[in-house]
């Protein structure tokens, strides 16, 4: 798959086959390690067995960092070091007795498969065009819109409509076959009451039936 990209925009996981990929990827390499003044050529000659054994991008520069048990590698390069000498130091930790290299610390694949897989996740989180409603499904919408225009009624409204919603619930809590109480009987409670009164501490106490007008 001939796709030319440019170095700033070469996928990390990406592991270059062709020579124009292997060119993409160097150039992601020396620019994303900050090395302006990397010979590009050594830098080719040293990644292209690398590039060979399934690593990508992402993978070199990680063990650049670190070394194959997770450890830091050491300091940086060095101002008077040059970038295919330090990255060839950095690579040899990666690298086994015989020429074996060890597996890449991050997990690449081609870049047919990578755009595949990019187009694939595209296709799945393009914005799909609404399906019309059904009959529920309008009568469910009125329903919703109704309920968001009564939070937008007039205050007194919605007061009246809570008092009414508490006279309801209250209502069923009446006995039934039984006349629902007044405010009359209410105070009709309040004309006969008992209210005990202390006649001296040797008597003990008495109760007097008090009569008040309603």
């Amino acid at each position: 798959m001939r796709v030319r990209l440019d170095p700033r925009q070469w996928p990390g996981r990406v592991i270059p086959e062709t020579d124009s990929e292997i060119d993409t990827a160097v150039e992601a390499v020396c620019m994303r390690a900050s090395w302006p003044d990397a010979d590009r050529q050594r830098i080719r000659a040293t990644l292209v067995p690398w590039f060979a054994d399934g690593w990508p991008v992402d993978a070199v520069l990680a063990a650049v960092d670190v070394r194959p048990d997770g450890s830091r590698q050491g300091r940086p390069r060095g101002s008077g070091q040059e970038a295919h000498e330090f990255l060839r130091a950095r690579l040899h930790a990666w690298s086994g007795t015989g020429g074996q290299r060890a597996k890449p610390p991050v997990p690449g694949m081609p870049l047919g498969q990578w755009w595949r897989v990019n187009r694939r996740n595209a296709r799945l989180h393009e914005p799909r065009e609404a399906a019309p409603l059904g009959p529920e499904g309008e009568q469910a919408r009125e329903e919703s819109l109704a309920r968001a225009r009564a939070h937008l009624t007039d205050p007194v409204e919605r007061s009246r409509e809570k008092a009414r919603r508490w006279r309801e619930a209250l209502d069923t809590l009446l006995v039934p076959g039984k006349a629902v109480p007044t405010f009359e009987d209410s105070r009709r409670l309040l004309v006969d009451r008992v209210v005990p009164r202390g006649v001296c501490p040797h008597c003990g106490a008495g109760q007097v039936a008090v009569r008040r007008a309603a």
